[in-house]
């Protein structure tokens, strides 16, 4: 009888009674799903293929204490939700690392800094304004909220109807997406 023909639960039972041949065959059949949850959560494809392996070290590590007979789908997901949470903490801590020294280097090194471009800033401030005006309403709108009356996501949420996950991922993709306009139109007007 091949794995494929085997149904979850019994390569789970197998796989709980030592069966590394039934383990190898869940990873290839929940792989997967888990990879596009934490690619949905995390955003990143190659953050997304590290947190799966994390989740599967952690399946393999803990596969006693699952109890045969529940939810096999619900107990990783509770790991896989737990390992992108884990790894949105460490993002967290890292980035208020990163912007602290950088605020500390900028404190000491402020007069070796060279001074912006004025025609730069208004040239990009300028093209930022067309891409803005690209924008769907909904999103020019998230965009007011957000930098014009510095609302947070919360209350973003709130007045979109959205989660305010939902709000600071499409704020991120929005931010991307103007951030690729501009550089594309400067460097459309340096080609010129």
């Amino acid at each position: 009888m091949s794995e494929l023909s085997i149904s979850a639960d019994e390569l789970i039972e197998k796989a709980h009674a030592g069966d590394m041949d039934a383990f190898a065959e869940i990873v290839r059949r929940y792989s997967p799903a888990v990879r596009a949850m934490c690619v949905m959560r995390a955003g990143d494809p190659h953050r997304a293929d590290d947190i799966s392996q994390q989740v599967f070290l952690t399946v393999w590590r803990r596969f006693r204490e699952f109890t045969p007979g529940t939810s096999f789908w619900a107990w990783l997901e509770t790991i896989t939700r737990n390992h992108i949470y884990n790894e949105w903490r460490r993002i967290r801590r890292e980035r208020g690392f990163r912007q602290r020294y950088t605020v500390a280097w900028l404190a000491d090194n402020e007069n070796e800094l060279p001074e912006p471009d004025p025609e730069l800033l208004e040239c990009r401030l300028g093209l930022l304004r067309q891409c803005l005006e690209k924008l769907p309403t909904r999103l020019k709108e998230m965009i007011r909220l957000r930098y014009d009356e510095c609302r947070s996501s919360d209350e973003m949420a709130e007045a979109f109807g959205n989660s305010s996950d939902s709000i600071r991922q499409t704020l991120l993709r929005v931010r991307e997406r103007l951030r690729t306009c501009v550089e594309s139109k400067l460097s459309a007007k340096g080609a010129e």
